[in-house]
């Protein structure tokens, strides 16, 4: 999600985040709190409990972006975070996202084609999903 951004945007996003240190087995945030933003991880593992995941805890490292989608929109943590290792990471704000999409108008628009494709792609998903399980056809308004 952080890849529309040029190094400028990237600066600037990186300046008004909030660098953060966990240790092992602390609690990042739990599934359904309020995101005000995204979480990059820049040292160590968290472990993601998802209550849609069947198969149990993911582990992610360095590079890893949380909840990226509530850069933009306010949203609700989908899953919960612990540090499995001791973690440094940064906190990114919305507040702070939202003046770099003001300032670099070009970003924000390759950022709303990405997200729409992604959409569609969700709803392709589901669509084939529902076909597979014998559910209704979508209803068109």
């Amino acid at each position: 999600m952080l890849k529309p951004l040029g190094d400028e945007a990237l600066k600037l996003l990186a300046f008004g985040s909030l660098p953060r240190s966990y240790k092992p087995r602390q609690a990042l945030f739990e599934v359904g709190d309020d995101a005000d933003g995204a979480v990059l991880i820049l040292g160590g593992q968290v472990r993601l409990v998802s209550p849609a995941q069947s198969e149990g805890p993911q582990v992610v490292g360095v590079g890893y972006l949380l909840d990226g989608l509530a850069l933009v929109v306010p949203a609700r943590r989908s899953m919960s975070a612990v540090a499995q290792t001791s973690c440094e990471v940064l906190a990114l704000p919305r507040d702070q996202m939202h003046r770099i999409l003001d300032e670099f108008p070009e970003t924000a628009e390759i950022l709303r084609a990405q997200l729409a494709r992604k959409t569609l792609s969700m709803i392709e998903e589901v669509n084939a999903l529902r076909d597979r399980l014998g559910g209704p056809p979508p209803t068109r308004d």
